[in-house]
């Protein structure tokens, strides 16, 4: 079997870190403190493993070498994290998040509680290759087939990316696929297809070569539609953007979507952080990224490792929001609308 690892540019990031007691601005210093990652679902998937990896390798680049703890929150999609981060999360750095993709362009599509713009991007550890993937007993083998016959599909929440792309694939080609709303966590949606609940989701490569290896090697789940960045290991399967052409609504709608995609697994402190102390552990993520150690346990939990600093982050959040012209926002509110059954 083989993952794909890919390194972008250099790799900068700060973190902070959850933890009840108050850190001082002023010091930036976490000595004796406990430090706490958030993630944006529940266990059992790749957003937790990403969650675990940072949580084990930043603590010993923080001043004051915390002790660092993980914390699951969730809910909507990652939208109840988020909006926690945005409003009630302490603003001192004491915490840290990653986002749950599809809560970035989450603001164009319906009101929340957050705007993920006002985040303090400290950088991502990978924007990871995805797409549409079903059981290997569906009979539906590939796009073409998959506008002839309805399939289930698992979904944390409507303003998920699991939610998203499964509306926008509908509305492009004129698929059916009928969402199911609910499951806490990526891990859940995986037993829901092995219970026969569901018959399929959205979901990166790796994340089912990080919990589900078996599923791969034995092929027991087929990819029919990609997005996001390319990987060589899904060659073969059609992607939204090669299939759309530029400049046309339905391409415009996906530019600004894949934003999420193209960001992937970003962390980020709550609006209103002080400077000095996001430049701290700014620093101390830039230095657990260059740390082998970290890669080394990425590659080991078979998860994609293709960072991006906080400056490309910027970058694409200019685009994706540069593209999302009143008439793409508006379509792109009535797909949404569409989740809502």
């Amino acid at each position: 079997m083989k993952v794909f690892f890919s390194t972008l540019a250099s790799v900068s990031a700060a973190l902070i870190v959850s933890l009840p007691l108050a850190i001082s601005a002023s010091a930036a210093d976490f000595s004796g403190k406990q430090v706490t990652v958030q993630v944006p679902s529940g266990s059992g998937g790749t957003y937790h493993v990403y969650c675990q990896i940072v949580t084990r390798h930043l603590g010993k680049h923080l001043p004051g070498k915390p002790t660092v703890v993980i914390q699951n929150l969730p809910g909507a999609g990652g939208a109840k994290s988020a909006s926690y981060m945005a409003n009630a999360a302490s603003k001192d750095g004491s915490i840290l998040a990653m986002i749950a993709p599809g809560n970035i362009s989450g603001a164009l599509l319906r009101k929340l509680k957050f705007d993920a713009r006002e985040f303090n991007w400290l950088g991502s550890l990978a924007a990871r290759g995805n797409g549409i993937a079903l059981w290997h007993t569906v009979p539906v083998k590939d796009l073409e087939s998959l506008k002839k016959t309805e399939v289930t599909i698992g979904s944390t929440g409507r303003t998920s990316a699991g939610s998203i792309f499964p509306l926008l694939t509908n509305k492009v080609f004129g698929t059916k696929m009928k969402l199911v709303l609910g499951y806490k966590s990526g891990g859940e949606i995986n037993l829901a297809i092995e219970r026969g609940e569901v018959q399929g989701r959205w979901n990166y490569y790796s994340g089912f070569t990080g919990v589900r290896p078996e599923w791969i090697e034995k092929k027991q789940i087929r990819f029919v539609l990609l997005f996001g960045p390319p990987n060589p290991a899904t060659e073969g399967v059609p992607h939204m953007a090669d299939l759309l052409k530029p400049g046309t609504p339905e391409r415009k709608m996906y530019d600004v979507l894949a934003m999420d995609l193209n960001i992937g697994q970003g962390f980020y402190l709550p609006p209103g952080a002080p400077k000095d102390v996001v430049q701290a552990v700014h620093k101390a993520f830039d230095d657990m990224l260059a740390d082998p150690a970290t890669r080394e346990e990425v590659e080991a939990r078979r998860v994609e490792w293709s960072p991006l600093n906080a400056d490309q982050i910027a970058r694409e959040l200019k685009r994706g929001f540069g593209a999302a012209t009143p008439d793409v926002v508006q379509e792109l509110q009535e797909l949404m609308a569409q989740g809502k059954s």
